[in-house]
């Protein structure tokens, strides 16, 4: 009886275990939960926890604006732009026409491909031919391949993939498309696609820091393969030397403008904001809770990455917890944005300074500056004009604020 007993026992296990291996580990557990009589909990994945890294690499798509989430200043180590008292803001900054401005706004739109995703749903690939997208020789290394018969996709496509693993920085293998004339990325073309000419492009530099020799070298040997796999002769957009020293450039302008600005809310003394009503005020402003446990401001306009400026608890860890709303509070709070990353940063800031305001009149508080003084009307112009000159020499080197350049060089993410 007792062995009959303990048979039993073994079998039960042995269903249950076949059982748990079909379901799959999140249905198993989803199924373990009900049986408890417990609700599930959703955890949200690294990338969307404060802090974490974004991922390595994400698939690009027409339209596609990175979803760049830097942390709140004190806890991102970058440099944050402080009120230079010998500045003078130009009066024009007080006096731009606000039409002007916003036919500028309505143009960049008119000129931004139709990206027809619908938010929340996940990404499908598309049929058809890949929106018009060309190497990038301001912060790419490429090998063009010349001169030859017409190549199909999946033979380009099939060598690159045997060796791209060996290499580090983003890479990308663009085609010329035979019938269309326009170049695009092979990975995101139809299998029947065939091209004229061929391009094989690595990213010179990056926020990991500049590429280095030993990989600036692997890559040449395997568009060389490819060459000769494909018959075909070549043409680099630099030489081996201009390339590093290309890099080491391009790794100098990042590290020079990856630039926060930012201004903060304090309460008054004895006073403290109460997070139920930050909670309200943000949403509000058309603010949204999300990645990094803070609130965003969607950019649903412009080019540029998706969050135009931020809104973070000003002391660490920075973070809030809507669980503990009603029982939260901080004497200070912080808006701040990523310059390189925004398109037409002064602008932003401008927007991101009234937004402040407005939650000051909502939670009480006043605006100060990184050094704790009062936040005047001057004080924010001269942070404006000190953005604006930013972005002048950004695009004097070559690089537009929030072009899709500007995203791969300061976003820490790949298109």
């Amino acid at each position: 009886m007792n062995l009959q007993l303990a048979l039993l026992v073994i079998g039960i296990l042995i269903i249950l275990f076949i059982a748990a291996s079909a379901l799959g580990k999140a249905d198993w557990r989803k199924w373990l939960a009900g049986w408890r009589g417990r609700t599930r909990v959703e955890v949200a994945p690294p990338s969307a926890r404060f802090g974490a890294n974004l991922p390595a690499s994400a698939r690009p798509t027409s339209a596609r604006r990175l979803d760049i989430n830097p942390p709140p200043p004190h806890d991102r180590g970058a440099k944050i732009i402080k009120i230079d008292p010998s500045l003078t803001p130009p009066e024009t900054a007080a006096t731009a026409d606000p039409i002007a401005a916003e036919l500028e706004v309505l143009e960049d739109v008119a000129s931004m491909p139709l990206d027809l995703h619908t938010p929340g749903e996940p990404r499908r690939r598309r049929r058809g031919p890949a929106r018009a997208v060309a190497p990038d020789e301001t912060v790419d290394f490429v090998l063009y391949l010349i001169d030859g018969e017409p190549v199909p996709r999946d033979a380009a496509l099939g060598v690159f993939r045997q060796h791209e693993y060996l290499l580090e920085k983003r890479r990308r293998l663009y085609g010329k498309n035979l019938d269309a004339g326009v170049w695009s990325e092979l990975q995101e073309d139809s299998h029947r696609t065939s091209y004229s000419d061929l391009a094989l492009a690595i990213q010179l530099a990056d926020a990991e820091g500049p590429i280095d020799e030993s990989e600036l070298n692997r890559f040449s040997q395997i568009g060389l393969r490819l060459a000769d796999a494909l018959q075909r002769k070549t043409r680099f957009s630099l030489s081996f030397e201009g390339a590093l020293a290309r890099a080491k450039e391009l790794d100098q302008f990042a590290k020079t403008y990856d630039v926060i600005a930012s201004v903060n809310l304090t309460a008054a003394p004895g006073k403290a904001f109460q997070g139920r009503e930050i909670d309200i005020g943000a949403r509000q402003l058309g603010m949204q809770f999300g990645a990094m446990n803070i609130f965003h401001k969607k950019n649903n306009m412009s080019p540029g990455c998706r969050h135009l400026f931020s809104l973070a608890n000003r002391f660490q860890p920075g973070e809030f917890d809507p669980s503990k709303w009603d029982h939260f509070n901080t004497t200070g709070l912080t808006f701040f944005m990523n310059v390189p990353c925004a398109h037409r940063p002064a602008s932003v800031f401008e927007t991101m300074v009234a937004a402040a305001r407005e939650l000051g009149s909502v939670v009480g508080g006043h605006l100060t500056d990184q050094e704790d003084r009062p936040l005047t009307e001057k004080g924010a112009a001269v942070i404006r004009a000190q953005i604006q000159q930013i972005d002048d020499k950004m695009r004097a080197f070559g690089v537009v604020p929030g072009s899709e350049t500007a995203l791969r060089l300061f976003g820490n993410a790949d298109l």
